[in-house]
């Protein structure tokens, strides 16, 4: 009889046991040096759109690195359905993904397998093409057909706007920090994220540069300044989308109680724009909020003035955008009240004297009014010793 329960539970545990899917490197067949960060930008990119997105577990682009280097592989060897099957063993992978892309004048197309590792079976191929300056929306495309295979639908997942030349920096950087070349690689870091602030894979880069040098305490700084610029882009991602949801209408979706249940870390990251304010309004105060504390971590954490400085022009651009958006929303006042703080913190007297004059005039009973005439105050003192 415990042999009987044994065998079952054996069983059970079998089907219970999530598959694994590895996504290797993609060679670049045309050989275009100029394209070469493509390589590991298809894969990662997978990695990434992938990950929540379908049942499987995802091998992490770092392990992959880590057996490539163990194995000494090369890129191109990565490709070959052989030396794939190999490397997806090492990585305890079910499933493998892998393929290649070939640049031909201003065309690129992007081939993919999805093959079983343990058979060797090919269970299916992708194709996808299209112009090279738009190689991300093709990237996206590609996505969107494999999830179509993994999930049996459809996901509809909006493909980010983002500048071209900030990615292919990005993955440049990727590659020189995996050849250990760290002061080149955080340059490239560097200059990624001063094109596209709020792409979070440079500012990672950084910290794991700092880490790599062992400067925790900027690692830490910078792992800090990931998270509140990954708050930015959930809140405007809320604002964003076609109808506004709450945090009650959210928090009941099945989707998030299957995540609730399935990783909390996750959840908590998914679900925090949702409890940022009931109302647009609000949840652009705090969009604020959050932009005004990335701005001192910049002047604080690494005396950069000149990144605290963009964060007090985008919390005042945000204002005045609001301005025609909540211009009948009580909680406006609110709003601008933020911009002449930002105003205030760049020193510029003359304006924080019109956004004062505004305010007094217009919102007398603003709950911030002892405040606001405390700062018109000193932006007359400053005005006159000018």
């Amino acid at each position: 009889m415990r042999r009987v329960v044994f065998v079952l539970m054996a069983c059970a545990s079998v089907l219970m046991a999530r598959e694994t899917l590895s996504v290797l490197y993609f060679d670049n067949t045309a050989k275009n040096n100029s394209y070469n960060w493509l390589s590991k930008g298809i894969a990662d990119m997978l990695i990434t759109d992938l990950s929540g997105k379908i049942s499987m577990d995802i091998v992490e682009r770092q392990e992959l690195q880590k057996v490539m280097k163990e194995q000494e592989l090369s890129l191109t060897g990565a490709v070959d359905t052989a030396k794939a099957i190999a490397i997806g063993k090492l990585l305890a992978a079910t499933r493998l993904l892998y393929g290649s892309y070939i640049i031909e004048g201003r065309t690129v197309r992007i081939d993919a397998k999805l093959t079983d590792s343990t058979t060797g079976k090919i269970l299916r191929t992708f194709s996808v093409s299209g112009e090279t300056s738009k190689v991300l929306v093709v990237q996206h495309e590609l996505f969107l057909s494999i999830t179509s295979v993994l999930v049996g639908k459809t996901v509809n997942v909006v493909v980010v706007d983002r500048p071209l030349t900030a990615v292919r920096l990005y993955y440049e950087g990727l590659d020189l920090l995996d050849r250990r070349l760290v002061t080149e690689a955080r340059a490239k870091f560097i200059e990624s994220s001063s094109i596209d602030p709020y792409y979070l894979k440079p500012q990672q880069g950084i910290e794991e540069s700092y880490i790599f040098l062992k400067d925790f305490k900027r690692a830490r700084f910078q792992r800090e300044l990931i998270e509140a610029y990954d708050k930015v882009s959930r809140l405007d991602d809320r604002l964003r989308t076609s109808s506004w949801r709450t945090f009650a209408s959210v928090s009941a979706d099945s989707t998030f109680i299957a995540l609730k249940a399935r990783d909390k870390e996750r959840y908590d990251r998914e679900i925090y724009a949702y409890l940022q304010g009931e109302t647009p309004a609000q949840c652009t105060w705090n969009l604020q909020n959050v932009l005004g504390e990335i701005a001192d971590m910049y002047e604080e954490n690494f005396e950069d003035t000149n990144r605290a400085a963009l964060m007090w022009k985008e919390m005042i651009a945000v204002a005045e955008r609001s301005r025609k958006t909540f211009a009948k929303d009580a909680f406006l006042p609110e709003i601008l009240y933020q911009a002449l703080l930002a105003t205030r913190d760049m020193g510029n007297s003359a304006d924080v004297k019109t956004r004062c004059e505004e305010l007094m005039t217009k919102y007398p009973k603003y709950r911030m009014m002892w405040a606001i005439e405390d700062m018109y105050e000193y932006a007359l003192k400053e005005l006159e010793k000018k």
